[in-house]
């Protein structure tokens, strides 16, 4: 948890010397338009992970075994998951949408992409069906980027993804038991594509939208 915390607050000295702003939009720092933007945010993180969970206890890839829930799991998951997604939303998505703010979005998009999958790699080393998924959710989250035009739906929705995939379904509230690792990779992979091609669309019909005073990129 304390590297987790350090590494938040270097991601955010470093997005703010670079001028990465959590609102780049007029009137949307105000705190009613923030918790309208995290609301959206979480709620596209939990139906993703909730597809997940759903499809691979529908596919019999995965089951529920009794176990008893832990406040404190919860508490202190959530905790880690904040900081997590401020982490990697800052450096592989706020960099990366702030060095090619002059690129098409496609061209930024792909580039939220290829940054996530390497930090992957750079994590573990190997070359498979992660990295693609990875990626995948680069570009979800990128887009959730251009879409918002800053970092509050972003990081909520990758928090709450995190935070339900990880302590949530895993023993803090219920306790889902995937068969194989390939098979919560494949049942995550519609989701991560649903979400991706969704966000996209949106991105790209923000970006077509006339620009209004006091909008940064």
């Amino acid at each position: 948890t304390a590297r987790a915390a350090a590494q938040a607050a270097i991601a955010g000295w470093g997005a703010s010397r670079m001028g990465i702003a959590w609102s780049d939009r007029r009137g949307a720092s105000s705190w009613p338009a923030i918790g309208h933007r995290v609301a959206v945010g979480a709620g596209l993180g939990l139906v993703c992970a909730m597809a997940v969970v759903g499809t691979s206890l529908v596919a019999r890839a995965a089951v529920v075994v009794p176990g008893e829930a832990s406040l404190g799991v919860l508490i202190v998951g959530l905790f880690v998951a904040l900081l997590g997604a401020v982490r990697d939303e800052l450096l592989l998505r706020g960099v990366v949408v702030r060095a090619t703010r002059l690129l098409p979005v496609g061209a930024t998009l792909a580039a939220c992409g290829l940054a996530a999958a390497a930090a992957r790699f750079g994590s573990e080393g190997k070359i498979n069906m992660a990295l693609v998924l990875e990626a995948l959710r680069g570009v979800a989250f990128g887009a959730l980027w251009i879409r918002d035009r800053g970092a509050w739906m972003a990081c909520a929705a990758n928090a709450v993804w995190t935070w339900t995939m990880g302590p949530v379904v895993g023993g803090g509230l219920l306790d889902v038991r995937f068969a194989a690792a390939q098979s919560a990779g494949a049942s995550s992979y519609v989701a991560y594509v649903v979400l991706a091609v969704a966000a996209a669309g949106a991105s790209f019909y923000a970006m077509r939208a006339p620009s209004t005073p006091g909008q940064g990129t």
